[in-house]
């Protein structure tokens, strides 16, 4: 029962250590290249004893598949093996999946006039962003699996939230970059005015923002997201969505042709 107790201690420790959740870092583990693992498991060994490493080398098959359960305290002992031998890139993966769920959330309109700057739209976005996330408190959960990864590194933390925060703002200023130069045409090409305004949704993690482009407006203005309201006179956005994303898809199958 003592040692049942102790397993069971352990793997709450190790859940907690790792920001609520090893399903990941298992996956990492198991992964492993031959060679890796096998100088992992060698190190095991110094730290724990040979019959330790022996018991790790022979089960590990059966734990891959799930025929025996790995106990608390060997992931416990071999998962804090992981961070020092881990690259970068895969640090960052294991922050991603976390971030997304514990990470900031915003939901913005942007009310762009037709004859806006494409440059000062974007530059809107990123000050946005950087205002949302940057001043963003990071999670217990978070900090304790930089911790885990970080390995007591101070600079490789930075870097992590660093990689976080720069991924967020990148992807939806990239998105604004793409997709305003399509709407902000279809206006302007529309000289029935069936359509006055267009609208399309950037997603990415739990940020969302409405980049409205309208034609009674002026410049760019970062507001309250509200449902939109119908406009007299004018079709709403509700195809312009579609239209936006059927241009992007023919133009990532045109660019995959060459």
């Amino acid at each position: 029962m003592e040692r049942a107790l102790e397993h069971i201690e352990a793997a709450k420790r190790l859940s907690a250590e790792l920001g609520g959740t090893d399903k990941d870092v298992k996956e990492y583990f198991f992964k492993l290249p031959p060679r890796a693992m096998a100088s992992l498991l060698d190190e095991y060994g110094r730290r724990y004893g040979s019959s330790a490493k022996e018991y790790a080398s022979n089960t590990i098959d059966k734990w891959r598949s799930g025929k025996v359960h790995m106990s608390g305290l060997v992931a416990e002992r071999l998962f804090g093996l992981l961070p020092p031998r881990m690259p970068l890139t895969e640090k960052y993966k294991l922050t991603e999946s976390l971030w997304e769920h514990f990470g900031p959330r915003s939901k913005k309109r942007l009310r762009i006039g037709i004859n806006a700057d494409i440059g000062a739209v974007v530059e809107a976005v990123q000050r946005h962003f950087d205002g949302v996330i940057s001043h963003y408190k990071i999670p217990e959960q978070l900090e304790r699996r930089f911790n885990w990864l970080a390995a007591g590194d101070v600079e490789v933390k930075q870097q992590l939230l660093n990689f976080l925060r720069d991924r967020e703002r990148s992807l939806l200023s990239e998105g604004a970059r793409i997709q305003l130069p399509v709407m902000l045409q279809h206006i302007r090409a529309d000289t029935t005015k069936l359509t006055s305004r267009m609208s399309q949704t950037l997603k990415i993690g739990k940020h969302e923002l409405e980049l409205l482009v309208d034609g009674d407006a002026m410049g760019v203005q970062l507001e309250e997201w509200t449902p939109a309201t119908k406009q007299r006179g004018g079709n709403d956005s509700s195809w312009g969505g579609w239209l936006v994303a059927v241009f992007i898809l023919l133009l990532v199958l045109w660019k995959c042709s060459k």
